[in-house]
């Protein structure tokens, strides 16, 4: 009972952490696409010509104005799949945003474990720095995977498609539903396979290089499965980073 209340503190830093974990893969997304790469192509619409656009004589005469045609909605230039890895790999290894979100985390993860009597502060800086690196290895597996090797596999676009709608309910449904569901290279909606199998491999891969420790065990099932459902959390957290924040920097 003890040892629950004094780990209640570090309920509010954990769920910060969470949050910046997840504004800084929106963020790190973000920064996978450069300038002069055919992902943000939009299909032109087609021109009118002046024939076209003249109305036809019985109409003319009648007074009678043929309908305007309604606007097919555009898309941005599938991926190749090598701009997809290549994508991948810039928004994890050269991104600053990844490195300083893993040296946060795991100072938090460094404040809730418990003190040993045997180690002194420079233990304790070793111990943070070895956490930060545990963390950047999983993030980074997930995002490789996630964002790159699986939408390359499943011919998935891994780029987040923001609301066409106005309104907030359907803005917020919307960030959420494309946790679990995304566009293939067609522009079809379907299953989001990339992020479950991505988030599902990382979780796996980090039992290689986790160490358990006094009350957090970090390797095996149930650790695996704490980590692809949290996975989920930060990608939804994510998901409205991307939606909203656009808003918030027009302001």
């Amino acid at each position: 009972m003890f040892k629950t209340c004094r780990r209640l503190p570090y309920a509010a830093p954990l769920a910060l952490a969470l949050l910046l974990s997840a504004a800084a893969s929106a963020r790190a997304q973000d920064y996978e696409t450069k300038p002069g790469e055919a992902a943000p192509a939009v299909q032109p619409a087609a021109v009118e010509t002046a024939a076209d656009a003249a109305p036809p004589q019985d109409a003319q005469a009648g007074g009678e104005q043929q309908p305007t045609p309604t606007p097919t909605p555009t898309r941005p230039a599938p991926l190749t799949g090598e701009q997809k890895v290549k994508r991948a790999f810039r928004g994890a290894f050269l991104s600053p945003v990844p490195y300083a979100v893993a040296a946060f985390n795991g100072g938090i993860r460094q404040i809730g474990e418990d003190r040993l009597p045997h180690k002194d502060g420079g233990d304790e800086v070793a111990d943070w720095g070895s956490a930060t690196a545990r963390v950047f290895a999983t993030g980074t597996t997930n995002r490789l995977f996630s964002n790159g090797f699986y939408p390359v596999l499943f011919r998935q676009d891994p780029r987040y498609e923001r609301s066409k709608s106005k309104k907030l309910g359907s803005r917020l449904g919307h960030a959420v539903s494309r946790v679990f569901v995304t566009r293939d290279d067609d522009w079809n909606l379907e299953p989001n396979y990339s992020r479950f199998a991505g988030a599902m491999t990382a979780s796996a891969l980090a039992n290689v290089w986790e160490r358990s420790t006094p009350g957090h065990d970090r390797i095996g099932t149930d650790a695996t499965f704490r980590r692809f459902g949290m996975t989920f959390v930060s990608a939804t957290i994510g998901n409205l980073f991307r939606e909203f924040a656009g808003d918030l920097f027009r302001r």
